[in-house]
C-alpha cells in the first residue's frame, strides 16, 4: 500500500501492535509520529520516551521518516499539542491510528474507581481527544480525500466477555465513537474504521503466554504484522470502508455487524400493562445467536451463554 507523502500519528506505537503499525506505515511511505508514554500495560510505572524513540530511530535507519513523541493521550489539552507537534514536524496530518490502550484486568465487583477511570481515560478519552484535535485541524482545511482514522477496538468490546468490564466497556464505546465519527467527518474526506486484533502484545502475553509464544518455523499466527497489514490497507486509498469494525487473527479477517433490531412487539396503540408485557415478552428468545472471532476460526457465540443462565437458575432455585 503506497501512502507516500502522507503523515500519520500512531499512539501506543512503541511496542507490540502499535510498533508494527508504525513500521508498516513507514514502509508504505508515510512519515510517522510514534507516540508512546512508555508505561506498563496497566498504565502504571514511570513514563519513558525510550520505546517511541527506539521505533522512530529504527524507521530512520531504514530510510524512512519519523519522530518520537511521549505525550500522555489521556490529557485532552496535551493531545492538541501532539497534533501541533506533528504539523510543526511535517506540515500536515493525514492518518490517525488510535492504538494506545491499557487494561487493569479486574471484574466489575473488584474494580476500584482508579481501575475504571484510568482505563476509560486512555482507551476511550485518549482516542476521542486525538480524533477531536485531528478533526478540528481538518475542519480548518479544504475537504481532501485520503484522510483516515483507525481505532483499535477489541473483540472484548464487540462480543460480551467477563473478567474486565472497564476494558470491554471502553472498547465498546470506542466502536460507537468510530461509527459516529465516520458519519460526522465524511464531509471532510475522512474514513473512520475500527480494528479488533488478536495478536502478540504485552496484554495478550499476560493472559495467554503459551498461545502467544513466537513460532520458530512456519506461520506465526499471532504476529502483530498481520494486524499492521490490515491497518496499512485501511490507511490507503484502496480502503472502501467507513464506520466498520474489522477483526484480524493471523490470516483470518472478520467483518463485524453492529446491534440491530431482531424482533418487534406492537400493542395496537394501547398502553402495555406489566402482565401484558410479560405475556408478550415470553414469546421472544432469551438467547441471541451470533458469531464471533475464534482463535482458529469464526465460531458461534450465543448470548447470554448457557453458563450465565445456569448460574442464575441455580441461585433462583435455591
Amino acid at each position: 500500500m503506497n501512502i507516500k507523502g502522507k503523515v500519520a500519528i500512531v499512539t501506543g506505537g512503541g511496542r507490540g501492535i502499535g510498533r508494527a503499525h508504525a513500521l508498516a506505515l513507514a514502509r508504505a511511505g508515510a512519515s510517522v509520529v510514534v507516540n508512546d508514554i512508555g508505561k506498563e500495560f496497566s498504565g502504571e510505572g514511570e513514563a519513558s520516551a525510550a520505546p517511541a524513540e527506539a521505533v522512530a530511530a529504527g524507521i530512520l535507519r531504514d530510510g524512512g521518516s519519523a519522530v518520537a513523541n511521549a505525550t500522555d493521550i489521556s490529557d485532552w489539552d496535551a493531545v492538541g499539542g501532539l497534533v501541533e507537534a506533528t504539523l510543526a514536524a511535517f506540515g500536515r496530518l493525514d492518518i490517525v491510528v488510535n492504538n494506545a490502550g491499557i487494561t487493569r484486568g479486574v471484574p466489575i465487583a473488584k474494580a476500584t474507581r482508579k481501575d475504571w477511570e484510568q482505563t476509560i481515560a486512555v482507551n476511550l478519552n485518549g482516542a476521542a481527544a486525538l480524533t477531536h484535535w485531528a478533526a478540528a485541524y481538518w475542519a480548518g482545511q479544504e475537504p481532501e480525500a485520503g484522510r483516515r482514522i483507525i481505532n483499535t477496538t477489541s473483540g472484548m468490546g464487540l462480543t460480551p466477555m467477563p473478567g474486565d468490564s472497564a476494558y470491554s466497556a471502553s472498547k465498546a464505546a470506542l466502536a460507537m465513537l468510530t461509527m459516529c465519527s465516520a458519519m460526522e467527518l465524511a464531509p471532510l474526506g475522512v474514513r473512520v474504521n475500527g480494528v479488533a486484533p488478536v495478536a502478540r502484545t504485552r496484554i495478550s502475553e499476560s493472559v495467554a503466554a503459551d498461545l502467544m509464544k513466537p513460532v520458530t518455523a512456519g506461520f506465526d499466527r499471532m504476529s502483530p504484522d498481520h494486524v499492521a497489514a490490515l491497518v496499512a490497507y485501511l490507511a490507503s486509498s484502496n480502503c472502501r470502508f467507513t464506520g466498520r469494525m474489522l477483526g484480524v487473527i493471523g490470516d483470518d479477517v472478520t467483518l463485524f455487524d453492529g446491534w440491530s433490531v431482531s424482533r418487534d412487539l406492537n400493542n395496537g396503540e394501547q398502553d402495555w400493562s406489566p402482565d401484558g408485557l410479560a405475556t408478550a415478552l415470553a414469546e421472544l428468545p432469551l438467547v441471541q445467536e451470533g458469531l464471533t472471532q475464534g482463535l482458529k476460526a469464526t465460531m458461534p457465540y450465543p448470548f447470554p451463554p448457557p453458563s450465565v443462565l445456569e448460574a442464575l437458575a441455580a441461585v433462583e432455585k435455591a
